[in-house]
């Protein structure tokens, strides 16, 4: 780890791109994502919608929140992002019975048709994301990944 300085005061900063890293992974893989998915005919979506998408797929319908709290994302976020998806034919919403004042999000027949390409896309992710790692070194790197996670997100 080296140390420079970035005022006339001379305080010591840890100089280490390890965020910036974490950020050229993130843009190379929402890149292809973003490819793939234009490939197979899905144009508009980003990787965020996929998220949406992937957990309805695997958890059958759910309320905005229940989908904010299973992505980690804000609420605000999840809406805005059900909005772009329910434009472009992916899912609907339905009046909850439970409770009048929320939603219930489901999968259209389009959006249930995306399962197989959703998996294909991820599959090709992973391979890339762990190609030339053994099983050890994928625990070890998820293991202080989380920890970096955490660290910045306080437990969130």
């Amino acid at each position: 780890m080296t140390f420079t300085s970035i005022s006339k005061y001379n305080y010591p900063m840890k100089n280490d791109n390890t965020i910036s890293i974490i950020g050229r992974i993130r843009e190379a893989a929402n890149s292809i994502i973003v490819d793939e998915l234009s490939k197979r005919g899905h144009k508009g979506l980003a990787p965020s919608h996929g998220d949406i998408l992937a957990t309805l797929i695997m958890k059958g319908e759910m309320t905005k929140t229940e989908i904010a709290e299973e992505i980690r994302r804000e609420r605000s976020t999840v809406t805005t992002l059900i909005g772009k998806l329910e434009k472009l034919g992916y899912i609907y919403s339905k009046s909850n019975e439970v409770d009048g004042r929320s939603k219930i999000v489901c999968l259209t027949d389009k959006g249930l048709a995306m399962k197989n390409d959703i998996f294909e896309i991820s599959n090709q992710i992973y391979n890339i994301q762990y190609q030339g790692m053994s099983e050890e070194e994928i625990l070890i790197f998820r293991k202080g990944l989380m920890k970096v996670r955490d660290n910045f997100l306080g437990g969130k």
